[in-house]
């Protein structure tokens, strides 16, 4: 289909000449396109368009990557409309799009890696994940991520200018999985932003490739040619001559006699505010707007908005303004409107979608200046539009920075608006902005170029392939690598109120609604607040905890580290809904829950599922799904084939008698692989009848009850296809004779994918296992990958030295014996002699070494095995196995459910 049609059916205009150019080439590195001509639809559509075509060899995916979340959704927002509007055309199949942020997080995309879809997210959770230290996410589901970000995606970061070290983090990933570590299918990068230079390219691992490797550009012209739609040259022209004059003002300095610079500033704004307008104020730190929005005096609605607000109530604020902006836009404000004041930090430069008639902002570095710029007459119909810039305030003594900015980057950014403004007064922005390049071209050269920050090397994200904790339980800190020193998101802290020691005495709450909940808080404010008072703390939930039952466990001021999600108690204060973060104890929270917990390393949610299923049922499931993936994604045979037999024998170890004998609801003697939660509700004998008749209205036949585990047992228990919620259980618990109501937990202290493996292993050599399905079989719930470790004893991950060989199916004996590093040899009086290499080995060969020339060969593998695959496309063959055991059992081909009688299909 031609593209302009696309574009058309897409978005109900006609492509400009640089989407339609981008289409036709593919996206390029760098796309540098002005403010309000289309990125968004541009990279993505083009992208999509591309997709269809059978000569493209486009990524199934794209990840479009934002600096900060009030971006995010106006974006997901968009590019749904778009789809939509193919799909109901017809012209195309849907393509979904799917949102990351701050914990707001579509978990459908990661079970989708062959069909098309659009992630976007902002650069904390996306590239945190594409380092495997998945922000908000446990530490089992990392390596899907991993793998899916990495492999068979195109890239897209847009306002670039505001990333920091995740700029060169970013062109760094894009070199390892082009020319160092490999991809399964197309894995390239698109660097989107009108306002920073290519300099960010320029690394040493990049420069030192044979030949360099460079990205190509492509710079959007303002021609307007003949042919273009004659409502886009309107469009186009009106953007071009917008006018933003600029005055520059120096706020009275600090004395007895003159108001704060806060108070000054919100005095100004109120006089000069219109009715039916937008008045914007952006300023350099979360504490001034804060202070500045306290201080506004005016029967304006005012908002506020920053990083850190919890999610709900941010989510408030920005519909807000979105609310606002579409009446305004649209011409539907009543009659009398007072319009809208907006108080903002730097959330608001990228990007976001409005249009002030008054802008306010602290003297900034010229990107976040030039950006800031973007948010005054946008669309082009405001040329009475005005913007004030503040003269920048001294730097403390001693110090190189301004707020969160260094002095001489302010410096060069105020020289350079102080050159602008009178040049904005007589022509239009974008006239003016040619101007100031010809007269101090060097100056912006140097004021665009990205500082230096730390970036991850090869042998830092080979290290980060592994997923154990170190000594002290924690991993390591990549928030260097995503965010600058100064971050917008250090730590996620939620609120609770329990009146115990320790929340671990109060489990009953609702699990942790990250979006909702969480508010991003610097680490030092949160060990500020802690330190305060003796003794005070956060918790933070360690899911290996208690045998692997999980725990939540105290955390200091000292110990708070960046991407932790940390719980403190509701009466220590710190937050306020109208401002957000503010770090006073007297700012009590007053709307926060019991503490619940989060998910354990011995939890095994996928076998408690609504249903009973045979081993042998699950496993064929498991090997036909995988079967389709691999079709799907053209794997070579060779990896195919491991990915299948991971598939298909991934669960064997849930033959073991440990793992069989702890299923709550068993009620025969089949091999199960899944079987539904069990309720378990303690009782007095009297009120036995009572309550069994109040249980059989409340499941409403939808549970099946199991037979007394001894003769005259007080707890009575029922398969469930759903557990009870809170509200639930709690009202089970006031019923008179009831003693205990609670789920069944399920226990077996056995990790069933290591004893999977170890009985692969051993007869790795009769069937013609390769190693490579060996550790993908470890691997398919992310808790046992790098590492085979004891739990206290002659075990590996809970499978005991002594375990019996079984039979399985008539026809496979099945051996767990249990080794040293899972390694081949004999247990002697001296302890264990290792006969061959064991899992380390595995592990290394598989994986490859970090750098060029080096060998990582332990004769573990056998030479024409799949081997030195690296850390990319090793995880992404993790996550297939996951997916095709997640599909398995979302949909098994046999299942018996609780209050039916037979087994459906």
């Amino acid at each position: 289909m031609d593209f302009d049609l696309y574009f058309r059916d897409a978005t109900g205009f006609a492509p400009l000449p640089w989407q339609r150019e981008v289409a036709k080439t593919g996206l390029p590195g760098v796309l540098s396109v002005p403010t309000g001509l289309g990125k968004t639809e541009g990279a993505a559509l083009s992208w999509a368009w591309r997709r269809r075509s059978a000569t493209s060899e486009e990524a199934r995916h794209l990840v479009y990557c934002l600096p900060m979340r009030v971006l995010v959704r106006q974006t997901v927002e968009r590019l749904r409309a778009c789809f939509k509007r193919l799909a109901d055309a017809g012209v195309a199949p849907g393509v979904e799009v799917f949102q990351l942020m701050g914990g707001d997080i579509d978990e459908e995309w990661e079970g989708l890696p062959e069909q098309d879809w659009v992630l976007v997210g902002t650069q904390d959770q996306l590239l945190s994940r594409a380092l495997n230290r998945g922000y908000c996410a446990t530490p089992p589901r990392w390596p899907v991520h991993f793998g899916l970000l990495n492999n068979d995606c195109h890239w897209v970061l847009d306002e670039v200018q505001l990333m920091g070290p995740g700029l060169w983090t970013s062109a760094q990933l894009d070199w390892m999985r082009t020319r160092r570590f490999g991809t399964i299918g197309p894995a390239k990068t698109t660097w989107m932003s009108a306002t920073v230079g290519a300099s960010f390219l320029d690394t040493r691992d990049r420069r030192d490739e044979e030949p360099p490797f460079e990205a190509n550009r492509f710079e959007m012209k303002w021609d307007l040619p003949d042919s273009l739609d004659e409502s886009a040259k309107q469009h186009v022209a009106r953007l071009r001559d917008a006018r933003r004059p600029i005055t520059v003002v120096n706020p009275p300095g600090k004395s007895k006699k003159t108001p704060s610079r806060a108070t000054w500033l919100a005095a100004q704004v109120a006089a000069a505010h219109e009715p039916g307008m937008m008045s914007l104020v952006v300023c350099n730190t979360v504490g001034f707007a804060q202070e500045v929005f306290t201080a506004l005096v005016t029967g304006c609605p005012t908002i506020l908005l920053t990083s850190r607000f919890r999610g709900s109530d941010r989510d408030a604020a920005e519909q807000q303004l979105s609310d606002f902006e579409h009446k305004r836009k649209t011409g539907v404000l009543a009659e009398g409107d007072p319009g809208l004041i907006c108080v903002s930090t730097q959330v608001i430069e990228a990007g976001v979608d409005v249009s002030a008639h008054r802008l306010w902002s602290e003297a900034a570095p010229w990107p976040s200046i030039v950006q800031r710029l973007g948010r005054i007459n946008r669309d082009g119909r405001d040329n009475d539009a005005e913007t004030t810039v503040l003269a920048p305030e001294r730097p403390q003594k001693g110090s190189d920075r301004i707020g969160p900015y260094a002095k001489d980057a302010v410096r060069r950014g105020h020289e350079l608006v102080e050159a602008l403004a009178p040049l904005s007064t007589v022509h239009p922005f974008h006239q003016a902005m040619a101007l100031l390049r010809s007269e101090h071209g060097a100056t912006i050269d140097e004021a665009l170029a990205p500082d230096r920050t730390a970036l991850p090397r090869a042998a830092d994200v080979h290290g980060l392939f592994s997923t154990e904790p170190d000594v002290f339980g924690g991993f390591t800190d990549i928030s260097e690598f995503v965010r600058s020193p100064d971050p917008n998101a250090d730590v996620t802290v939620f609120w609770r109120t329990w009146d115990s020691k320790s929340p671990n005495d109060e489990p009953e709450g609702p699990p942790f609604d990250p979006h909702r909940e969480g508010c991003a808080v610097s680490a030092n404010r949160l060990s500020a607040l802690l330190g305060e008072t003796k003794g005070s703390r956060a918790w933070r939930w360690d899911y290996d905890r208690r045998h692997g039952d999980g725990a939540w466990v105290p955390v200091s001021a000292t110990q708070v580290r960046p991407g932790m999600a940390l719980m403190i108690r509701a009466s220590q204060g710190g937050y306020a809904p109208r401002l957000g973060w503010t770090g006073r104890a007297a700012d009590v929270v007053e709307d926060a829950p019991p503490p619940g917990n989060g998910r354990a390393w011995s939890d095994d949610p996928r076998t408690e599922l609504s249903y009973w299923a045979t081993l042998s049922t699950h496993l064929d499931d498991t090997k036909a799904q995988a079967e389709r993936l691999v079709e799907a994604l053209a794997l070579s045979p060779a990896i195919a084939q491991a990915v299948v037999d991971a598939a298909r024998f991934h669960d064997l170890g849930k033959a073991h008698p440990q793992w069989q004998s702890a299923l709550p609801g068993r009620v025969n003697d089949d091999t199960l692989a899944k079987a539904p939660p069990v309720l378990a509700v303690t009782v007095q004998p009297e009120h036995r009848g009572d309550i069994m008749a109040h249980m059989e209205t409340l499941l409403g036949g939808h549970a099946d009850a199991l037979e007394p585990l001894t003769p005259g047992e007080e707890t009575l228990r029922w398969c469930l296809r759903q557990n009870l919620n809170r509200l639930q259980l709690q009202e089970l618990r006031t019923l008179p004779g009831v003693r205990q109501a609670s789920h069944a937990a399920f226990r077996p202290r056995l990790r069933h994918e290591v004893a999977s493996a170890l009985a692969m292993w051993a007869a790795r050599e009769e069937r013609g296992f390769s190693g490579l399905a060996v550790y993908l079989a470890a691997c398919h719930h992310g808790k046992v990958r790098t590492v085979l470790r004891s739990r206290g004893g002659d075990d590996v991950c809970g499978v005991p030295r002594n375990s019996q060989a079984i039979e399985h199916n008539g026809s496979w004996t099945l051996a767990f014996e249990i080794a040293a590093d899972g390694a081949d040899g004999e247990w002697i009086d001296g302890g264990f002699r290792i006969d061959a290499p064991g899992w380390s080995g595995i592990v290394a060969e598989l994986l490859g070494p970090p750098r060029p020339g080096e060998s990582a060969h332990r004769g573990a593998l056998g030479p024409d095995e799949p081997q030195g695959l690296g850390p990319f496309k090793l995880a992404y063959l993790e996550a297939l196995v996951r997916i095709a055991d997640w599909r398995a059992s979302d949909a098994p081909s046999q299942a018996k459910h609780p209050g039916t009688p037979d087994v459906a299909g």
